[in-house]
């Protein structure tokens, strides 16, 4: 994932720069005002530089040094923030439990855990490191209905995607397809264009989540499921009709 990270981390933020995420992140931030704070896979700090506005304590872990690079610049303004370079599997901040009211995982950093074992070890750290009454928010991978048929045909789903790139055109072009393989895995390739020069492709595998998944493995980890919200205006979820999974969980007092 390292490797996927550093072809990608040029265009990562001219990709994301249209991302309808950020109000809902700042909404969870304020609700959690004054909050000490672990963002799970932060990448470049969008949503970490949403979510410092508010927090009393931030501590943002990502596998990525390209990525965190842009995130220090981003961030340099908040003191209260660190970054840290860390593997999700081996938090360097296991030892001491109660430390977050808020764990956060935005672009679901869990989709890059294709095992059972790994999903199940870092959900049973985020309940070890929640404080009572905090919460973790995850924004899961989840296929809506439509996507999920796509991705399963041999094709997969394809879509395609305009940005810009430091004042040139960028066009990305998104392949998913359900990995013959590993049923439960996804094959995901991205292809960035920009005029006049070389495509850069990168591809991963990644695992998505199905809603009786999730439920077992945060019960798993002692984790009970409080809200669960179908898009970022946090409407109610529904199977059929909904875009997103966004999950919030505690440890049950």
């Amino acid at each position: 994932m390292a490797a996927y990270y550093r072809d990608v981390a040029p265009f990562y933020d001219a990709e994301l720069a249209d991302r309808d995420d950020l109000p809902f992140w700042q909404r969870i931030g304020r609700r959690f005002a004054g909050a000490s704070v672990l963002e799970l896979g932060c990448g470049s700090g969008t949503v970490t530089e949403v979510l410092a506005a508010d927090a009393r304590r931030l501590v943002g872990v990502d596998l990525s040094d390209d990525l965190l690079q842009h995130a220090r610049r981003r961030l340099t303004r908040w003191p209260h923030v660190a970054l840290t370079r860390a593997d999700m599997r081996e938090l360097p901040l296991s030892a001491s439990a109660g430390q977050f009211d808020l764990i956060v995982a935005a672009n679901d950093p869990f989709s890059h855990l294709t095992t059972a074992e790994d999903r199940d070890a870092v959900l049973h750290s985020v309940a070890h490191l929640l404080s009572p009454g905090g919460q973790l928010i995850l924004d899961a991978l989840w296929l809506p209905p439509a996507d999920a048929r796509a991705v399963a045909t041999p094709a997969g789903r394809v879509q395609q995607h305009a940005a810009t790139l430091r004042g040139q055109p960028l066009r990305v072009v998104e392949r998913w397809r359900r990995d013959p393989a590993r049923r439960s895995c996804c094959l995901a390739r991205y292809e960035y264009q920009v005029s006049g020069r070389q495509p850069v492709v990168a591809s991963f595998q990644a695992r998505d989540w199905t809603v009786s998944e999730l439920a077992q493995r945060l019960e798993r980890a002692g984790l009970a499921e409080v809200a669960r919200w179908g898009g970022y205006d946090s409407r109610p979820w529904d199977p059929n009709t909904s875009q997103h999974l966004i999950v919030a969980a505690h440890v049950p007092r």
